[in-house]
């Protein structure tokens, strides 16, 4: 990976739940990288050792993290969310819309937030034992953490099934923001 000193590697990162929105992260990673003229990290093309996996975080101008309903549970995505805030990678949501089951609330979820760490247990449990085993054993200080950022980050609607047109047009805004640097978002 190449030194940040030299500016991140990725124009964007994709975190995302794969059950829920694997085929959402490739559509923005096709549609973005042309608009962005630079690499889109996307976890199937870019993640060969799992050990670099924050530090492709680190090597991003932004982090876009695709709000769905099991993302904030999945644990490699808290990963990825964690590693941002503490690196001061700027975050931008998506919140998938009009997907059934598998879209975002804003609602439920900052309620999971702010009981992370009690909620995690039952929502995922084998997600506590996968953040340990990465050097995350504080879930107290995680609970704060994603609760005191996350329902504050720019967060667009990102509905799959929508016209061309409009995900055209909600491609070209996210490109826009990540492009400006409109989309920072630092811990309090």
């Amino acid at each position: 990976i190449p030194s940040c000193t030299d500016g991140p590697s990725f124009a964007a990162f994709i975190s995302h739940a794969k059950a829920d929105a694997a085929m959402e992260a490739r559509y923005l990673q096709s549609v973005l990288e042309p608009g962005l003229r630079g690499s889109v990290f996307l976890d199937s093309d870019d993640l060969r050792d799992l050990r670099q996996l924050t530090a492709h975080v680190k090597d991003s101008k932004v982090l876009v993290l695709l709000q769905s309903r099991t993302v904030l549970s999945r644990p490699y995505c808290l990963l990825e969310i964690l590693t941002a805030l503490d690196g001061g990678v700027p975050i931008i949501g998506l919140a998938l819309t009009g997907c059934g089951p598998t879209g975002y609330q804003f609602e439920p979820a900052a309620a999971f937030l702010k009981n992370f760490d009690t909620a995690i247990k039952s929502e995922n449990p084998s997600a506590v034992a996968t953040l340990s085993e990465h050097g995350v054993t504080d879930l107290t200080e995680v609970a704060w953490k994603l609760s005191s950022s996350i329902p504050k980050i720019l967060s667009m609607p990102f509905n799959p099934s929508a016209s061309r047109n409009l995900l055209a047009a909600m491609a070209q805004d996210l490109s826009d923001c990540i492009s400006h640097d409109a989309v920072a978002f630092q811990l309090p």
